[in-house]
């Protein structure tokens, strides 16, 4: 008896078939990698920390965002690792500074031609703040952030005098969803500063983060 090939109608209902179950499985799994990645940020930033802790203690400081010794550049110029370096020699903090598995495509403040030296985790330290109103440490002795699922680096906090910064700077929780928007944020004590207490709303030139007066972490 011969054998009866599908017809061209069998073949379509097929092929929907399969692109409907696609359609359905591709947010779940693209939601659990965006949670395994988030999970993964978290332990590394965990990791940072301890690395940070730990230098303090040897040095009675944390070590500056504008590199140390050999390592040493202009605040603000890249790459973003070599900020993180210290933790790493001459006396090893951390056997490595590790990569960001979320590398961000855009920055809250514009300036997307610094994307390519976000090689980390984002790292600054409240005795290199420069600038008067920068929420770079959110109020803290350090900060550290992820640019998140969103993949928009927001700095992990606001800067009053940048409408854009204030926007974007929220932090990721994932009860807003998965791939919602803001960035994975550590910071560190509470540091004073030569502009301001980061809760003074008055002064338009405090640090710390606009979007609220008293910063909790998230995790």
């Amino acid at each position: 008896m011969p054998r009866r090939a599908f017809t061209l109608i069998e073949l379509l209902v097929t092929v929907a078939i399969i692109a409907i179950l696609a359609a359905i499985a591709l947010p779940n799994l693209l939601a659990a990698q965006a949670r395994a990645k988030v999970a993964r940020v978290q332990a590394d930033l965990r990791i940072l920390v301890t690395g940070l802790e730990s230098y303090r203690i040897d040095h009675n400081r944390y070590p500056p965002a504008s590199g140390v010794g050999p390592h040493r550049m202009p605040l603000f110029s890249n790459p973003v690792s070599q900020r993180l370096i210290p933790l790493t020699t001459p006396v090893s903090f951390l056997t490595a500074v590790p990569d960001d598995p979320f590398r961000p495509n855009h920055v809250a403040d514009g300036s997307d031609q610094d994307l390519p030296f976000y090689d980390t985790y984002d790292y600054m330290e409240a005795d290199n703040l420069l600038l008067p109103g920068s929420g770079l440490t959110s109020g803290g002795t350090w900060r550290l952030c992820s640019a998140g699922p969103d993949l928009v680096m927001a700095y992990g906090g606001s800067v009053p005098s940048q409408l854009a910064t204030n926007i974007a700077g929220v932090d990721y929780d994932p009860t807003n969803g998965t791939l919602s928007t803001g960035d994975v944020v550590r910071v560190g004590t509470p540091a004073p500063t030569p502009f301001g207490a980061p809760d003074d709303l008055s002064n338009p030139w405090r640090p710390g983060i606009l979007r609220t007066p008293v910063y909790r972490e998230q995790f």
